[in-house]
């Protein structure tokens, strides 16, 4: 009867120690999910942050850019004032230069 008890011994203690590997296994698959997790949490918070940042500078576009569109408009009608005056001071030029070639061989 004792080899019976022996064998029985030995074969919960194998048991147990197969349960007792299988919790460690557990074990240390939890802690590398929380670090997991943990992780993700982090690039979450990040990420949030990110978005928060883009949707501030999205938000100040649209008044850049009717600030931009302003100051184009400004400077497009100064560009083609200044070019008329330009011209304007080219033609009165060409008329003179005529008027001296004219001048010369009349």
């Amino acid at each position: 009867m004792s080899s019976k008890i022996d064998a029985q011994i030995d074969r919960i203690r194998s048991i147990f120690a197969d349960l007792k590997t299988g919790l460690m296994q557990e074990q240390e698959k939890s802690k590398a999910l929380s670090l997991e997790l943990q992780r993700v949490k982090d690039t979450m918070e990040h990420l949030k942050l990110q978005n928060l940042e883009l949707t501030n500078k999205r938000s100040e576009f649209p008044a850049a850019s009717s600030t931009n569109l302003q100051d184009i408009k400004v400077h497009s009608a100064e560009i083609i004032h200044r070019r008329e005056a330009e011209i304007d001071a080219l033609v009165k030029e060409i008329e003179f230069c005529i008027r001296k070639l004219k001048n010369k061989h009349a």
